[in-house]
């Protein structure tokens, strides 16, 4: 049998042999270390994200250990009928439209960060490119500053982390969701006062039927949208960067046709996703490959583990740009996929268009790396590239 799986499997170098011996062997695995069952096969993993009735986001949230106090309160942790109403709502505010005002803003930060990188020809890609395009793009959706962005983001990061402090102090995450509580209230007060061109203020006025999203619910979506659009972005375009370095030809063939870029992000978001895997918990004792996962349970849907399947994915362990089946689950599946998921593209897309074509190789130090250190994500905390 394989071994337990344990929250920092994500961070290993390459965890991508063990998710094949668990979909082989354990595709309905429970880690006693954990308390986590493990589902790892893309139709077990698709059937989960699409059946909510059977499959809830709302018992346990969707992170692992979710805090109790952020449940029921986020569209990531509710189920529909609730989800699809305040979805709707944020709907109003997120737009195409939206997305298709970010794009001159995309474009000027990611080309001013690939000239200064192309100037620098050693950086660190976080700290120089990643970080802070993520947040001159967060600051112009919310109306911030590329600066306040980045002072929250230490919270940002803490936010998705599960560490107990040995001493028993108050847990990483539990601190950073209080402190970037405080500043989104104080945000979303100013904003009711008064209004801007933004997506908070959109949120606030937006109206369906008569209902509008509480002050709460616009200081949680917007917490949601600041930790996981920080988070699952950052990790998009490291991965991307890791992807550059470590596939044999990748980065000349795609610096050569810049026409290939939209399909090195999506074949990425497939062999080595940004967003690992998702908690749902079922509502009825279910049965999956002769176990039962009892009602209540704790269960990780596993996106990685999915998106390298054999049974749906040919070769899925060879990075192929023109993969003829691109339907994996980099964005998550049915009523919870991500909102921001445009958006996502469009920043990624746009990142490596303008890097490319300043970035006379590639080369990164993957083994002096750090990776991020959150259970439900894969990416890159620091990352040196000589380009």
């Amino acid at each position: 049998m394989p071994a337990d799986y344990v929250l920092a499997t994500p961070q290993w170098p390459d965890p991508y042999p063990y998710y094949r011996q668990l979909r082989d062997e354990d595709p309905a695995h429970h880690s006693v270390t954990e308390d986590l069952w493990v589902l790892t096969r893309f139709d077990d993993c698709l059937a989960a994200f699409s059946d909510w009735q059977t499959w809830s986001s709302e018992q346990r949230g969707n992170l692992v250990n979710d805090p109790p106090e952020r449940i029921g309160k986020t569209l990531g942790t509710t189920d529909p009928p609730r989800h699809t109403r305040a979805r709707r709502l944020v709907n109003k505010a997120f737009t195409p439209r939206t997305v298709a005002t970010l794009e001159p803003v995309i474009r000027d930060h990611a080309r001013r960060l690939a000239a200064t990188a192309r100037e620098q020809g050693q950086i660190e890609y976080v700290h120089d490119v990643a970080a802070p395009l993520n947040a001159g793009v967060l600051g112009a959706m919310f109306g911030l500053s590329e600066d306040e962005v980045l002072r929250l983001r230490p919270w940002l990061d803490d936010f998705f982390t599960r560490e107990i402090p040995a001493d028993g102090s108050e847990p990483p995450h539990v601190a950073a969701m209080a402190e970037l509580r405080g500043a989104l209230d104080d945000l979303v007060a100013e904003r009711e006062r008064r209004p801007g061109d933004d997506v908070v203020s959109a949120m606030i006025a937006a109206e369906e039927e008569g209902a509008r999203l509480s002050p709460e619910q616009v200081v949680v979506t917007t917490m949601t949208f600041l930790t996981a659009g920080f988070e699952s972005s950052n990790n998009l375009l490291t991965n991307i960067a890791g992807a550059l370095a470590t596939v044999t030809g990748l980065f000349e063939r795609v610096r050569a046709e810049p026409a290939l870029v939209p399909l090195l992000v999506e074949e990425t978001m497939r062999w080595d996703a940004a967003a690992q895997g998702f908690v749902r918990s079922p509502t009825r004792d279910v049965g999956v490959h002769g176990r039962t996962i009892p009602a209540g349970a704790q269960v990780l849907v596993h996106i990685g583990a999915a998106n390298r399947d054999e049974r749906h994915f040919d070769d899925p362990d060879r990075f192929l740009l023109e993969r003829p089946d691109q339907r994996h689950l980099g964005m998550g599946h049915g009523p919870h996929f991500c909102v921001g998921a445009p958006l996502g593209r469009l920043l990624a897309r746009i990142a490596w268009e303008e890097l490319l074509v300043v970035a006379g190789r590639w080369e990164a130090d993957l083994e002096g790396g750090r990776r991020v250190t959150t259970p439900n994500f894969r990416g890159w905390f620091h990352l040196d590239v000589t380009l």
